[in-house]
């Protein structure tokens, strides 16, 4: 088995190899002056399995045009069985077609990574686990989704957020919530927004839980713009809590999105690796959780 990590996750891929017992196998990659991708395998792939670890985060596109190359050239050289682990899926949230004449963008990515030939695609708390499932049942591609939560709330219970209340941003997300509660311990649920009619600025509250003077931790799949997290724990803020932290798996952190939260009264950041980032937050690795994983698939 070769665990090829791409140009996007060198640091996760190696991380990857290391607790399988194995030697990472770069791929020798740069990118021309007009900006196209140049991608080399280093190794004899024929009649091995191939596990492709590379991130889709910004820039996505070329995240993933990189990840067809290596998808589909390892199987033109001979691979028995492409595993493409994608911590970060890029287009996880254009899971359906909203309006008409959209495309299906998640249905088109998995689509073309079947097309290239992988077998697998690992992924680490898809957005919508209910529609990869419904677009797997499309496809003749095997999907996983892990989740990357309960080593979230591991690490936050180990730096003192032991029975802090689990809540996510919305009901959507409220097994994140459920999962984090299994560790952490002191109960789980979900924000509800409410319009302040008089200045039209819409507020994050919890209900059935009395906060007030308590440790809380938000979790979410994706922080963006940071936007929806500020608001959340701002709304805990206004709700008495005594600490709060903020906790994400893919910590995406457009310009602007952690002074957003810093601001908004975030005592603690915790994100993981599934992308390579600046943020100034305790970072979590999801390495083992892959590794188990693909010792599952292989055996």
């Amino acid at each position: 088995m070769f665990i090829v990590p791409g140009p996007a996750s060198i640091e996760l891929g190696e991380r990857v190899a290391s607790l399988l017992g194995l030697k990472p196998k770069p791929v020798d990659h740069r990118i021309f002056p007009d900006g196209e991708s140049y991608i080399r395998l280093t190794s004899n792939v024929r009649d091995e399995t191939v596990v492709i670890v590379q991130t889709t985060a910004p820039d996505q596109d070329r995240r993933l045009i990189q990840l067809i190359m290596m998808t589909s050239t390892a199987k033109e050289l001979g691979a028995e069985r492409v595993i493409c682990v994608v911590p970060y899926l890029a287009y996880s949230r254009q899971d359906k077609r909203f309006l008409e004449g959209e495309a299906f963008s998640l249905d088109v990515i998995v689509g073309m990574l079947e097309d290239a030939g992988a077998d697998d695609l690992l992924v680490v708390d898809a957005h919508n686990e209910d529609s990869l499932r419904e677009i797997q049942s499309m496809h003749g591609i095997k999907i996983h989704n892990l989740s990357a939560v309960p080593i979230l709330a591991q690490g936050v219970k180990d730096m003192g957020y032991g029975g802090a209340f689990s809540l996510s941003p919305d009901k959507g997300g409220i097994h994140l919530a459920k999962a984090a509660d299994k560790i952490l311990g002191g109960g789980y649920s979900f924000f509800e927004k409410r319009r302040d009619r008089k200045t039209g600025e819409i507020e994050m509250l919890v209900k059935d839980l009395e906060i007030k003077g308590k440790k809380a931790v938000v979790f979410d799949d994706i922080i963006s713009s940071g936007g929806t997290m500020a608001r959340a724990l701002r709304g805990l803020k206004d709700q008495g809590t005594e600490l709060v932290a903020a906790a994400c798996t893919h910590a995406l952190f457009m310009e602007g999105a952690e002074k957003r939260i810093e601001k908004a009264g975030a005592d603690l950041i915790v994100i993981s690796d599934t992308v390579t980032t600046s943020v100034e937050g305790i970072c979590f690795t999801v390495a083992p959780l892959i590794a188990e994983k693909i010792r599952e698939i292989v055996a």
